[in-house]
Order: C-alpha cells, then sequence, then structure tokens
C-alpha cells in the first residue's frame, strides 16, 4: 500500500495568518488613527503656543519702549490716542476719525494657519472603526484563528 503524499504546507497556515491579519487590523487600525489625532492636536496646539508667544514678545516690546520713553511711539501715542500733535508742528491733511485709537491691533501678530489633518479612509479603516463591523472583524478573526488550531483530519 502507498503512503498518502505529505502536505507541502498545511491548509491551517492561511487561515491563521487570515485570522491574525483581522485581529490586528482591529486593534492597529483605530490605534493608528487615534494617535494620528493625538499628533494633530500636538501642531495645533505648537502653532497657538508660537503665536501666544509672538503676541507676548510684541507686546514686552512695546511695553519696554513704553518705559524708555520713546519720543516716536509717545508721539504716536500722543497723535492716535489724544488726537494731539507736538507744538510748533502742523497736521497734514484730514484725521480719520474713524479708526479705533487701540494700539492693540497694531501689536497683534498674523493670524496662525492651523495644521490641516489628513484622514485616512479606505474600506478596511472604515470596518475596523465602525461598531458593530469591528466586532465582526474580530469574531471572524478568532474563529480563522480557532480553525488554524484545530488538529488535521485523519483518514481512518
Amino acid at each position: 500500500m502507498r503512503a498518502p503524499a505529505e502536505h507541502i504546507l498545511d491548509p491551517g497556515w492561511g487561515f491563521l495568518l487570515a485570522g491574525l491579519a483581522c485581529l490586528a487590523a482591529a486593534v492597529l487600525i483605530p490605534a493608528q488613527l487615534d494617535l494620528g489625532e493625538a499628533r494633530h492636536q500636538r501642531d495645533r496646539a505648537l502653532v497657538y503656543e508660537a503665536l501666544h508667544t509672538e503676541r507676548l514678545a510684541r507686546h514686552d516690546a512695546f511695553l519696554g519702549a513704553l518705559d524708555q520713553g520713546d519720543p516716536i511711539l509717545l508721539r504716536a501715542l500722543a497723535a492716535s490716542q489724544l488726537n494731539l500733535i507736538p507744538a510748533g508742528l502742523q497736521q497734514l491733511g484730514d484725521v480719520p476719525t474713524a479708526q479705533p485709537a487701540s494700539v492693540f491691533a497694531h501689536l497683534e501678530p498674523p493670524p496662525a494657519a492651523a495644521p490641516v489633518r489628513a484622514r485616512l479612509d479606505s474600506r478596511l479603516a472604515r470596518l475596523a472603526t465602525h461598531r458593530t463591523t469591528r466586532l465582526l472583524l474580530i469574531v471572524g478573526g478568532a474563529i480563522a484563528v480557532f480553525i488554524a488550531l484545530l488538529p488535521p483530519s485523519r483518514n481512518a
């Protein structure tokens, strides 16, 4: 009698690899999306921190110039805040009265552009992140791993 040919590759390996791939996708893709969201929030916070640091530096420079009595700044403040010009000088043209007298608008840095987050949009990502399909992916992967671990059938 002839011995049956040995299988070079057990069919259970296919189930094992497919099951592990499903389980890995169900675990790693949501974690990767959360990591991307955390990095995006960090990048936004860094942009806004730089904006606030620039604003503080400009206000500090303005306060320093005011404390030192910078004559150009004092003249500009007197003209804009009190509508006064130094004695002996003549006003050139009309003073627009519709402009606000606040100096803080000139101290503000230009608005910062917040970083845009790139979305991962694939069918596998949608399957791994949706509530019911993620559960089905986990259950299907576990069943495939279980089938792969079953012993091979024997011919009696």
